[in-house]
C-alpha cells in the first residue's frame, strides 16, 4: 500500500480511481473529427488519458463512416483483430460510434459480438456516460435516437493543430440524393444558433486559432428552423468581424444554395476565402436526375459564372462519382465536358459503390462494370490533372500569403503551408519561421499538386 492509499483508508477516504486509458481512432470526413474532438473533450474531462497503443487501453473507441464502404471494411477488420484482445482481457470496452454505428445498429454486436457500446451521431456527448454505464452494469449498450438534439460542449484546447479548427455549424442533411447514405446515419439538419457559433470562434481564437474552418453536410443551407432563420452569408459577416481570426473557411456546399449574396460575401468580407467546394458529381442531366440532385448542368454552369463575375479571384473544387447506375459512355464524356468548362482547380473523383440503406441500391441496378468504372476514373483524374497544371503554372512569379502548417512530410529541409486558394506551398526551413506563422511566397515552381517558392 502506498502513501496515498494509506492516507485514504485512515480518513476514510474511497480509493482514488485509477487513469483510465482511451485508445481512439476515427474515420472519414472533417465532420468525424470534429465529433471525435467532442468525444475526447468529455472522456478526458471524466479522467480519461489517450493512448496510441490499443493494446494498452482500457476503452478502445472507433469512431465511423458510413460514406464509402472501404471505410466500413477498415472498422469490421479493427474489430476482427480486437476479438482476441477481448478474450484475455474481459474488462476492456470497444465501442462503435458514428455513422457506421448509426446504419448498422445493433448488427453490430450480432457480427462482434465482443463490442460493448454502440452509439450514433446524435450520442458524441452521451459517450462518457454510456462507458460508464458499460463498466458498471456489465453488459452491452445501443444508443441509436437520431431525432433527440445533441448537446455540444466544446473545449478548445482538444484539437489537432494550435493554429487552425474546424466549426461544426450544422448536424445532419435534409437532402436526398440516391447514392447517399448521410440523411439516414446523421439525421435532418439542425443548425446551431449563430451567438453560440460566435462564441466557439471567440474562444477558439483567443486560445490562438487564426483559421476556422465552418462544417456542415450542406454547409450553405444553414439556418434552417432557427428564429429568424438567419442565412449562412450573415452567419459569415458576423464571424468576419471578429478580431485576431485571419480565415474564415467552409465545406461542404450544395450547388442550389448558393445565393448572390453568398457570393457578394466572399467577394467582399476579407478573411473569407476565395476558394469553395461545390460538388457537381455529374455532368449529365440524366445522371444528375437519377441522382436526385435537384439541379441540371446548366443550372450548375450558371452558378459557377455567377460567382466568378461577383467575385473574381474564386477557385473550384468538386466532387465526382463515376460509374453510377446506367451511366453511359456519352453520359461521362458530358462530365468530361464540364470538367473542362468550369476548370476546377482540383477534383475528388469518386467510383460509384452501392450503400446499403440508399434508394440508388434497392431500386438501381450496379450495371457498370468496376473495370470500366476505373477506366472513366483514370481519364478523369488525367483530365483534372491537366488542368491543375496549367493553373497551377500560371502562378509561377507571383506571392501567394501563406499559413505555415509545419515541416514537409517528404523533404526535411522544406516547410509547407497553404495560400488563399488551399493550395499547398512548399519553401525552404528558417529558424524563424514556426507553424502558424502568415508569409508571403514568392513562387518559382509548380506541379500539379502543389506550389514551390521563396519567402519574400
Amino acid at each position: 500500500m502506498n502513501s496515498e492509499q494509506l492516507i485514504r483508508q485512515t480518513l476514510g477516504l474511497p480509493a482514488a480511481r485509477a487513469t483510465r486509458k482511451v485508445y481512439f481512432e476515427s474515420f472519414g470526413c472533417q465532420m468525424n473529427l470534429v465529433d471525435s474532438e467532442l468525444v475526447l473533450a468529455g472522456l478526458q474531462r471524466k479522467g480519461y488519458v489517450l493512448c496510441h497503443d490499443r493494446m494498452d487501453a482500457d476503452v478502445i473507441l472507433f469512431n465511423t463512416c458510413s460514406v464509402r464502404q472501404h471505410a466500413e471494411d477498415k472498422v469490421w477488420s479493427r474489430l476482427g483483430q480486437l476479438a482476441h484482445v477481448k478474450r484475455q482481457r474481459p474488462e476492456v470496452a470497444i465501442g462503435v460510434i458514428g455513422c457506421m454505428a448509426q446504419n448498422e445498429g445493433s448488427r453490430i454486436r450480432e457480427r462482434a459480438p465482443h463490442v460493448d457500446l454502440v452509439a450514433g451521431t446524435r450520442h458524441f456527448s452521451d459517450v462518457p456516460a454510456l462507458l460508464e454505464q458499460v463498466q458498471t452494469q456489465h453488459k452491452p449498450v445501443v444508443a441509436l435516437d437520431i431525432d433527440r438534439r445533441m448537446p455540444e460542449e466544446r473545449d478548445v484546447l482538444t484539437r489537432p493543430e494550435p493554429f487552425k479548427a474546424f466549426v461544426s455549424v450544422m448536424r445532419g442533411c435534409d437532402m436526398a440524393c440516391t447514392y447517399c447514405v448521410v440523411p439516414k446515419t446523421r439525421g435532418s439538419e439542425i443548425s446551431k444558433p449563430v451567438r453560440e457559433i460566435h462564441d466557439e470562434v471567440l474562444r477558439l481564437v483567443g486560445d490562438g486559432v487564426s483559421e476556422v474552418t465552418l462544417l456542415g453536410q450542406t454547409v450553405n443551407s444553414y439556418g434552417k428552423r432557427l428564429d429568424g432563420r438567419p442565412r449562412f452569408s450573415q452567419l459569415l459577416e458576423v464571424l468576419n468581424e471578429v478580431q485576431g481570426l485571419q480565415r474564415l473557411r467552409f465545406i461542404t456546399s450544395y450547388p442550389m444554395f448558393m445565393t448572390r449574396d453568398l457570393w457578394r460575401v466572399m467577394a467582399e468580407c476579407d478573411k473569407v476565402m476565395p476558394y469553395l467546394h461545390l460538388p457537381v458529381q455529374s455532368g449529365s442531366n440524366r445522371v444528375l436526375k437519377a441522382m436526385n440532385r435537384l439541379y441540371t448542368k446548366e443550372r450548375y454552369l450558371a452558378l459557377v459564372s455567377e460567382g466568378k463575375e461577383i467575385c473574381p479571384e474564386l477557385e473550384l473544387a468538386t466532387d465526382w462519382i463515376l460509374g453510377f447506375p446506367g451511366e453511359t459512355d456519352a453520359d461521362f464524356e458530358e462530365s468530361l465536358e464540364l470538367l473542362e468548362r468550369v476548370q476546377f482547380q482540383g477534383s475528388f473523383v469518386f467510383r460509384y459503390s452501392p450503400r446499403e440503406g440508399t434508394p440508388a441500391a434497392s431500386e438501381l441496378v450496379d450495371d457498370v462494370p468496376e473495370e470500366l468504372k476505373k477506366e472513366r476514373q483514370q481519364r478523369m483524374l488525367a483530365a483534372q490533372q491537366a488542368i491543375s497544371r496549367r493553373k497551377y503554372a500560371a502562378s509561377i512569379g507571383s506571392s501567394v500569403r501563406v499559413l505555415t502548417e509545419g515541416v514537409s512530410k517528404r523533404n526535411a529541409a522544406m516547410l509547407t503551408g497553404r495560400d488563399s486558394w488551399y493550395r499547398l506551398v512548399h519553401f525552404p526551413v528558417s529558424e524563424s519561421i514556426k507553424p502558424g506563422d502568415y508569409l508571403d511566397v514568392r513562387i518559382t515552381k509548380a506541379t500539379g499538386l502543389s506550389l514551390t517558392g521563396e519567402v519574400v
